[in-house]
């Protein structure tokens, strides 16, 4: 929220990441610079715009840094760009990526990482990226997409889930995260930034419990997610809105695995706070900002 921004004092320059131009006199003299737009959505007919931003944003985020002569570039990317477990194991830093080009997310937030590491060192620019897992916690007003899954939850309006893993983090920690990868990391590298992981299961009942509406959604089996994808893409066609569930997310569910953010915490020093506390204090500001029922 740019309005909130500037109640913090902070200059804000309006600009698209696309222009390049816009980009490098909104960064002139910057002796840091973040990147942390992105383009987030899991529709077929978005992939032209998620290259531009994620792809070619992060190519001007470069050109600008460079340009300004600053010291580091954090970028933060996610941890789809990382690799998943079919196994359901522990995902770090080293995964192997496996490459599928019908994520086109993943695969966005994947190559755009590789443009920006590819610049480490160049020039004297040292470059870092975060991937952070779900963001959730307070101060959402929009709400974000996690923020509004967990209003749903908190509503009992997520009656039925798929019980695959999956890891969130605290904004607050997020944005400590990528302030300590600017003064500690040495560059070229990225970081998990994740608080802890549960199944989605039992997540919701989480969320439920602490907004004092105990109960757990059935379990559907993430093999049917997909068909699932398609009834929902088909009904939100015909009616024209958002579908609850594209054919991309569930192929994602299937990228599973619990984010490790050991490289994070003994590198840089970061500490993330309980997943259970993020929980509650979520919950509870969505709830004081009149946002939930």
């Amino acid at each position: 929220d740019a309005a909130e921004l500037g109640r913090l004092g902070v200059e804000v320059v309006p600009g698209d990441v696309t222009d390049r131009d816009a980009y490098e006199a909104a960064a002139h003299r910057a002796l840091r610079v973040f990147h942390v737009a992105g383009f987030v959505s899991f529709l077929a007919e978005e992939r032209k715009r998620l290259e531009s931003v994620n792809v070619e944003g992060v190519r001007n985020a470069v050109r600008a840094a460079r340009s300004a002569k600053a010291s580091v570039l954090v970028v933060t990317s996610s941890v789809a760009a990382v690799g998943g477990s079919p196994t359901g194991g522990e995902v770090d830093e080293a995964t192997p990526w496996t490459p599928d080009p019908r994520l086109g997310y993943a695969t966005t937030k994947h190559e755009g990482e590789a443009v920006a590491l590819a610049a480490h060192g160049k020039g004297g620019l040292r470059v870092v990226c975060v991937n952070p897992s779900i963001v959730l916690g307070p101060e959402d007003p929009r709400p974000s997409a996690g923020g509004d899954y967990v209003i749903r939850a908190a509503e009992g309006r997520i009656p039925v889930c798929a019980s695959m893993l999956q890891s969130f983090v605290d904004v607050r920690d997020a944005a400590e995260g990528h302030l300590l990868a600017a003064e500690r990391s040495p560059g070229g590298k990225r970081y998990i930034l994740s608080g802890g992981s549960m199944r989605m299961r039992e997540f919701v009942a989480a969320v439920r419990e602490a907004a004092g509406n105990p109960g757990r959604p059935l379990p559907i089996p993430t093999l049917l997610l997909p068909p699932l994808a398609l009834a929902a893409e088909w009904w939100a066609g015909k009616r024209g809105t958002a579908p609850a569930l594209t054919l991309e997310q569930a192929r994602m569910a299937g990228r599973k695995g619990a984010f490790n953010a050991a490289l994070a915490r003994r590198e840089l020093g970061w500490s993330p706070r309980p997943l259970a506390e993020t929980i509650r204090e979520t919950v509870a500001w969505f709830r004081g900002a009149g946002m939930m029922g």
